[in-house]
């Protein structure tokens, strides 16, 4: 390697901008890494108290109802209802700058069955405030998990159906910049 395809190299590295191929955010704590390892088998797994029965969100250490520390995973029913949604026309990240640059990107909290509230990525932006949703979990270009979110008459119910939604969305693809290192 010649000193200018170090330089290059160490350029790519220190500006994500200049990059050909930009992730989504990668960096998680402890709790998002068990977060996807838990969401990898199964559509959405949140942890579950094992003293009160509380489905807790985001993960946490501790139980939110009781603060007991005996959090496991468990597959959670999927449906919830649409609380409010935006649309995001700018962003820090380059993988979402790219993404914005084309057209902008709805997001929605959402309030599931199960009780708590989560921000995700809204695979139909035609869904509004009051509307029926299903909610699930897949991992994204960085593979990390993300929470998605379709209409209820969408059937998510094998991997195969979700991981087309997330093609569909472009989710599982890095943003490419021409000319880029």
């Amino acid at each position: 390697m010649n000193l200018r395809e170090k330089m290059q190299r160490r350029l790519k590295l220190s500006r994500p901008s200049l990059r050909a191929r930009a992730r989504p955010p990668k960096q998680r704590s402890p709790l998002g890494a068990q977060f996807t390892a838990a969401n990898l088998p199964t559509a959405l797994a949140l942890p579950c108290c094992q003293d009160c029965g509380h489905v807790q969100y985001p993960p946490t250490e501790l139980c939110g109802h009781c603060l007991g520390d005996t959090l496991i995973y468990r597959p959670v029913p999927t449906e919830g209802t649409v609380l409010a949604t935006t649309r995001l026309r700018h962003s820090l990240w380059e993988y979402f700058k790219r993404r914005l640059a084309q057209r902008s990107w709805t997001i929605g909290s959402i309030k599931l069955g199960v009780g708590p509230v989560v921000l995700a990525h809204m695979a139909d932006e035609q869904l509004q405030a009051g509307d029926r949703v299903n909610v699930f979990s897949h991992t994204d270009a960085s593979q990390q998990a993300v929470l998605l979110a379709t209409s209820i008459s969408t059937d998510t119910s094998s991997a195969a159906i979700r991981r087309d939604i997330v093609s569909a969305m472009a989710l599982d693809l890095p943003a490419y910049k021409d000319g880029g290192l």
